[in-house]
C-alpha cells in the first residue's frame, strides 16, 4: 500500500451511435445499459493499493458533460481516468476536451486502442497518460512513481509526453499473469440498479468475467490467438456470492470470450455454484463445439440461463473462410441441445462476409428460423484493427491503406468502410439485417412465445420499443455515400 494516496476520478461518458458500429441504430439503442467492467477492475484495483476513488457513470446515470463536470470538480481529483475505443474515439475525446477546457487535471487513458493506435492517440494533447495492455498492475505502479516523482520510463507499457513533449511509449501491454490475484471490480461505486441487458429479466444485473483470451482463431474476431486465462472456480463462485450479498446482483451476463474453453473449469465453476445455493441466474458465451449434454446440464444446475452462440453465417463456405473451424449440423445440434437442457439459446450472426450474396443472407435467415433459438442477433461484418479480415483489407488490391489509423488521427476521415471480397453494398447489408429481425422477431408463433415469457412490464415496455424502432428503420442511403 502506497504512503498517501491519490485521488482518481473514473468517468465512463455516454455515447452514441456511429458509422462502422457492427449493430444497425435500432438495435444498438435499444440494446441496454452496462457497466464498463475493465474500469470496474482499474477502481477495485486502486481501491486495493490504498487510493480514493470516484467513478462517474455517465452513462448509467444520463448525466450531461455540465453535470459530470460539477461532480468532478466537487471530488477535486488529482488524476481523472477513461477508456477509449478505435471507433469511438472522437466521442471520447470530445469528453476529454471538455474537461481538460475547464479543469486543470491531467487526464490518462486505457483500451485495447492503445495496443493498436498508441502514437496516434497521442497526436491529440488532451491526453496526458496512457496504459497500454491489461491496466490493473500497470496502473498501480504508475500511480506509485508519479506519486513518487519518480522516472516514468522506468514503469512498462505506459505511454506519455516527456518534458520536451517527446511521445514516449515504454512496453507493448502487460498481462496479468495470475487472474485470481486481480482484486475485484469495484462495484460498491457503480449504480447497479441501473444497468440492463435487453434480455435481462431481474434486478440487480451486472456483467462478469471468469476469463480472459480466446484461442481460435476466427478472422473477424480481435480477441482471437490470445492466450486463454481462467480463474479459479473458488474464485469465481467466492465473488459471485459477494456481490449477491452486498450488491443484491440476481442476474449476470459472464462476458469471457469464450467461457466453455476448458471443459474440466467449466464443471468446476458449475459444481460450486450449486453447492452454494445462490439465486442468481447468468448468461455465458460459447462456441457450438465446445458444449455437451454433461456441460449444458451441469451449466443449468448451476444457474446458467442464456447461451450465446457465435453461429455467424448458415453458409458452410462462408463458416470455412471466417475459420470458425465447425460445420453446421454442429451448430444444429448444439442448439438442440441447449434447449432440451432448459437454457435459452441467443444465435450471433453476420452478414456481409467475404463471399457474401443474397443467397448466403438468405441460407442465414433460413438456418436461424430453423433453430430453437430464443433470441438472435444479426449484425453487419465490421474489419476491426487487429483482425485478419483487417489485414486482408488492407491489401494494395483493397482499401491498400490503414483507414482505422487515419480515422484515429482526424475524424474528418470518417466514411463508411469497406468490406473484403463482399460486392454489397452498405445499404443492401442494412437492409438484410432489417429483413432479418422482421423474419426472425415477427413472426407470429415466435411473438405468442415470447408474451408468454415476459415476466415485468418493463420488460414488455423493453421488447415494444425495440419491435417498434426496429419496425421503422430504414436504411439510410446518406450514410453509405449512395
Amino acid at each position: 500500500m502506497l504512503g498517501d494516496s491519490l485521488k482518481i476520478c473514473i468517468v465512463y461518458p455516454p455515447f452514441w451511435h456511429v458509422d462502422n458500429q457492427p449493430g444497425i441504430e435500432a438495435v444498438q439503442s435499444n440494446y441496454g445499459v452496462f457497466p464498463n467492467l475493465s474500469l470496474a477492475y482499474v477502481a477495485g484495483s486502486l481501491l486495493h493499493a490504498g487510493h480514493s476513488v470516484r467513478f462517474i457513470d455517465a452513462n448509467a446515470l444520463n448525466l450531461s458533460k455540465e453535470e459530470v463536470l460539477a461532480r468532478v470538480k466537487r471530488y477535486a481529483p488529482d488524476l481523472i481516468a477513461m477508456t477509449v475505443t478505435t471507433y469511438m474515439i472522437h466521442q471520447n475525446l470530445s469528453w476529454i476536451r471538455y474537461l481538460k477546457q475547464n479543469l486543470d487535471i491531467p487526464v490518462i487513458v486505457g483500451g485495447q486502442h492503445l495496443s493498436l493506435y498508441p502514437y496516434e492517440t497521442f497526436t491529440h494533447k488532451e491526453i496526458d497518460y496512457g496504459i497500454v495492455g491489461e491496466a490493473e498492475e500497470t496502473i498501480v505502479d504508475f500511480l506509485d512513481a508519479l506519486e513518487k516523482g519518480e522516472d516514468l520510463s522506468k514503469v512498462d507499457s505506459i505511454i506519455f509526453r516527456d518534458k520536451d513533449g517527446k511521445v514516449i511509449k515504454t512496453g507493448n501491454g502487460r498481462m496479468v499473469k495470475d487472474l485470481d490475484n486481480v482484486p475485484y471490480p469495484a462495484r460498491e461505486l457503480l449504480p447497479n440498479d441501473r444497468y440492463f441487458e435487453f434480455i435481462t429479466q431481474r434486478k440487480n444485473f451486472s456483467l462478469f468475467m471468469t476469463s480472459r483470451g480466446c484461442p481460435y482463431l476466427c478472422i473477424y474476431c480481435e480477441q482471437g490467438k490470445t492466450r486463454f486465462r481462467g480463474r479459479t472456480a473458488k474464485n469465481v463462485a467466492d465473488e459471485i456470492e459477494e456481490i449477491y450479498h452486498d450488491h443484491k446482483i440476481r442476474e449476470l451476463d459472464i462476458f469471457d470470450p469464450m467461457f466453455t474453453t476448458q471443459k474440466q473449469r467449466v464443471m468446476d465453476i458449475c459444481k460450486e455454484l450449486e453447492g452454494r445455493k445462490l439465486d442468481v441466474e447468468f448468461a455465458i458465451r460459447s462456441r457450438v463445439d465446445t458444449v455437451n449434454k454433461e456441460m449444458l446440464e451441469a451449466l443449468k444446475r448451476a444457474g446458467c440461463s442464456r447461451i450465446y452462440y457465435g453461429i455467424e453465417t448458415g453458409s458452410q463456405k462462408i463458416m470455412d473462410t471466417l475459420k470458425k473451424g465447425v460445420k453446421t449440423e454442429q451448430v444444429k445440434k448444439a442448439i438442440v441441445e441447449t434447449d432440451a437442457a432448459g437454457i435459452k439459446a441467443l444465435g450471433y450472426f453476420m452478414i456481409g462476409h467475404p463471399g457474401e450474396n443474397a443467397s448466403t443472407v438468405k441460407e442465414t435467415i433460413n438456418l436461424a428460423l430453423r433453430l430453437p433459438l430464443h433470441y438472435a442477433q444479426f449484425s453487419k461484418v465490421t474489419p476491426l484493427p487487429g483482425t485478419e479480415l483487417y489485414d486482408v483489407l488492407m491489401l494494395p488490391e483493397l482499401e491498400g491503406k490503414d483507414y482505422w489509423r487515419e480515422y484515429v488521427l482526424d475524424a474528418s476521415n470518417s466514411r463508411v468502410i469497406g468490406r473484403p471480397q463482399c460486392d454489397m453494398s452498405e445499404k443492401e447489408i442494412q437492409k438484410w439485417v432489417k429483413t432479418a429481425y422482421m423474419k426472425f422477431y415477427f413472426r407470429p408463433k415466435y411473438i405468442a412465445k415470447a408474451v408468454g415469457r415476459l415476466r415485468s412490464l418493463e420488460e414488455f415496455k423493453r421488447s415494444a420499443h425495440a419491435a417498434a424502432d426496429i419496425f421503422k428503420f430504414k436504411p439510410s442511403s446518406e450514410a453509405v455515400g449512395e
